[in-house]
């Protein structure tokens, strides 16, 4: 019982570093499928452009700048993932950009919230607790 309850701070303290890391895989997985994934398995995918061959927001030649602005930053209570790219709130919410007036960009989200990140970080959560009471 001593043991649990020097190991149990320890992991809790843990928990916010976890999460930012599967947050990041998160992203780059979404990247990866082309699409959002709300919840496990389930992607909606990016709406296409309607010029090019390359994956979307991935750009025609080397791109990729958004995928690689992804930063994750935790404390001791929680994670934050931050992109210092200033269109990539534009792509990922949907909204009006600067080009011609009345020009919506359609949504591609990224980030957000999804059952599918809690899945994630709730089974990286478990497997901690699980050494714990090991």
């Amino acid at each position: 019982m001593a043991e649990i309850q020097t190991r149990l701070p320890q992991a809790l303290k843990r928990f916010p570093g976890i999460a930012k890391v599967e947050g990041l895989r998160f992203i780059a997985d979404n990247f990866k499928h082309q699409g959002f994934e709300a919840k496990t398995g389930q992607y909606k995918k990016w709406r296409k452009k309607k010029k090019g061959k390359k994956p979307t927001l991935i750009g025609e030649k080397r791109g990729g700048a958004m995928r690689r602005s992804w930063q994750g930053k935790s404390s001791d209570t929680q994670a934050e993932f931050t992109s210092q790219l200033p269109y990539t709130e534009v792509h990922n919410d949907g909204l009006r950009a600067g080009r011609p007036p009345g020009f919506d960009m359609p949504e591609r989200r990224m980030i957000g919230d999804s059952e599918a990140l809690n899945d994630r970080i709730g089974r990286k959560l478990d497997q901690v607790a699980e050494d714990i009471f090991k």
